[in-house]
């Protein structure tokens, strides 16, 4: 198995009601594992050796009540192989879980902010997730485009050992998604998707 990294954010804006969930990745397609999110209920990344039933059954269970932490020792319980894991999980009380198991791909590492998370794997170093949360907690607006930047802020500082490939983003309210955007495969993929981004919510 060809090993690529990936890194991720996840957010929450309590004064708009929102929150989101942005990845990048040296693997292609990344949009279609890693990011989770469900309106009302809350944001999941599930990366490093990933585990989709991670995401999918993840957000099921906040769903239902269960918290962040909860959810997480759930689906670890569930996992024999949750040491290759890598997993973020958050909702809309701002609560948050994270997972880096011992297995995941160095580079590895988390920072839990105050209503972020970000997290990541065979990085070039910790200074990819150290821009992405300095970048974070400067910025404001909208949280799309903050989450974009911070972002490219970590792949500015080394972001995936091999590069990046791919990356996505998805944004949600208590009742709706709101923005669902993916680059598959591309030479600067968050460049594309934070133009991409922009050209939607001009439109919104």
């Amino acid at each position: 198995m060809v090993k690529r990294g990936t890194f991720s954010i996840l957010a929450l804006s309590k004064k708009h009601k929102i929150m989101g969930v942005a990845v990048a990745s040296g693997s292609t397609a990344v949009g279609s594992r890693v990011p989770h999110a469900m309106p009302g209920v809350g944001v999941i990344a599930t990366q490093a050796y990933t585990n989709v039933v991670y995401g999918i059954e993840g957000l099921k269970l906040l769903a239902e009540g269960f918290s962040p932490k909860q959810v997480l020792e759930k689906l670890i319980a569930k996992d024999p192989q949750r040491e290759m894991r890598q997993v973020a999980i958050m909702n809309f009380a701002g609560e948050k879980a994270v997972f880096t198991g011992t297995q995941a791909p160095e580079w590895r590492g988390e920072i839990v902010g105050k209503d972020y998370v970000v997290i990541g794997n065979l990085l070039k170093s910790g200074k990819v997730l150290e821009s992405m949360a300095e970048y974070f907690e400067k910025s404001s607006g909208d949280l799309a485009l903050r989450l974009l930047e911070a972002l490219k802020a970590g792949s500015e500082s080394g972001g995936d050992k091999r590069g990046e490939k791919s990356a996505a983003i998805i944004v949600v309210n208590a009742n709706e998604m709101l923005l669902s955007l993916r680059v598959d495969d591309h030479r600067n993929p968050i460049k594309e998707l934070l133009r991409m981004a922009e050209k939607t919510l001009k439109q919104q």
